[in-house]
């Protein structure tokens, strides 16, 4: 019995608009013979001039279906359609609840120009309504359906506005969230829009979503993508500020990860030597400072391990390479424990051959020189601060 029910209740939700094209085909048809067209068509026109343009479109659209039509009457249909249609529009979007019946218009076999017309100002009625999700299904389903239509500029710009709106909605309830929404529609636009006037905003949106669920990698894919399709927008620099930041928290284990290191500090380096005096130059050189005192870090475990399997030249060479780095960053206690590696290791000849270093860079040596004075009228404060020598650096070696 409760499964009778069920289905009585899905039959009336289909049969009342939860599937429209189901329901018309259980509509009585208002024209059925060849003979009776000619008058359908003259009622349908006088439908029109009253203002009764959904029985008038009703009207001609039997009309038409009927088989057999020569051409003339066929011909004088399809462009009572079109005006029955245009006016339609014109009528439902002066309608708050005219979306429905737009979006029905979509499937209704009218010609690419009015359906696609029908179906962005259903859309645009959706988000005045505070409908984003169904704005962009309705969207979504439009591009499907007519593919590079004309109206791609103003549905982009709807995508855009719901995708953002959603992804800083706090809603959520069981499995759902709103954010999630909102993700799936700025990933939508960013791939079938690509050229919309927003899609840089989209792409930090998404990167900073990611960012805060910890998807570091996705994260910087997004960066990389406004970079590469949107280098000239002012969210940029922040982007190319943010992807070593990025990559430098996604190294949490203390056996980090040298090639990332070394990616992360040429990029700090680039972003620093191109864009001195931002806003953000403050944050970008404490990423520096974190980096490099990583990379001093790294160096040492690689020389401990060295010497645990009595390999002196190898754990001489990288206790050097991290004393070298250490005076770099001032950092007093870092560069103690260097210091103190370097002399538990025994010297090695100097015959021996050098293995091919892996951190040789061309960066501005000024990079270094900001002072820890600098630095504290520069940063908040509360703000841990990075070591940074306040004397002239030594000069870089490989």
């Amino acid at each position: 019995m409760k499964l009778f029910a069920a289905l009585v209740l899905l039959a009336v939700a289909l049969l009342t608009g939860g599937c429209s094209s189901l329901a018309d085909s259980f509509r009585p048809r208002l024209v059925t013979e060849l003979g009776k067209v000619p008058e359908a068509i003259e009622r349908s026109e006088r439908e029109l001039a009253e203002g009764k343009t959904e029985l008038a479109l009703r009207r001609a659209r039997d009309a038409r279906a009927v088989r057999g039509l020569p051409p003339d009457l066929r011909d004088r249909l399809e462009l009572l359609i079109e005006r029955i249609a245009a006016a339609l529009i014109e009528q439902q979007s002066a309608d708050a609840d005219g979306a429905s019946r737009l979006a029905e218009l979509v499937d209704a076999g009218l010609p690419k120009q009015l359906s696609v017309a029908a179906g962005i100002r259903a859309a645009r009625i959706r988000m005045d309504l505070d409908q984003p999700f169904k704005a962009y299904r309705l969207l979504r389903k439009l591009e499907e359906k007519f593919p590079r239509h004309h109206g791609r500029a103003e549905a982009g710009a709807i995508l855009a506005e719901a995708g953002l709106k959603l992804a800083d909605d706090p809603w959520s309830f069981l499995f759902f969230n709103a954010q999630d929404d909102g993700l799936e529609i700025l990933e939508y636009l960013v791939l079938t829009y690509p050229s919309e006037r927003r899609c840089d905003e989209a792409f930090a949106k998404l990167a900073q979503v990611y960012e805060e669920r910890k998807q570091y990698g996705l994260a910087i894919q997004r960066h990389e993508e406004l970079l590469f399709s949107h280098g000239g927008s002012p969210l940029a620099s922040a982007s190319q500020a943010r992807i070593p930041h990025l990559r430098l928290l996604g190294l949490e284990s203390p056996e980090y990860d040298r090639t990332e290191l070394l990616r992360a500090r040429r990029e700090l380096e680039a972003w620093l030597t191109r864009r001195t005096g931002d806003a953000a130059e403050a944050e970008v050189r404490l990423d520096y400072a974190d980096c490099l005192q990583r990379l001093v870090q790294s160096d040492m475990g690689i020389a401990r391990y060295y010497r645990r399997i009595d390999r002196p030249y190898g754990a001489r060479y990288h206790a050097e390479r991290a004393l070298r780095l250490a005076l770099d960053t001032g950092d007093e206690r870092l560069t103690g424990d260097a210091r103190k590696l370097l002399a538990s290791i025994p010297e090695v000849s100097a015959a021996a051959s050098a293995p091919i270093d892996d951190d040789m860079f061309s960066a501005d040596s000024t990079l270094l020189r900001t002072t820890l004075e600098e630095q504290q009228q520069r940063v908040e404060p509360g703000t841990p601060q990075p070591a940074v020598d306040p004397q002239e650096p030594q000069e870089q070696k490989p």
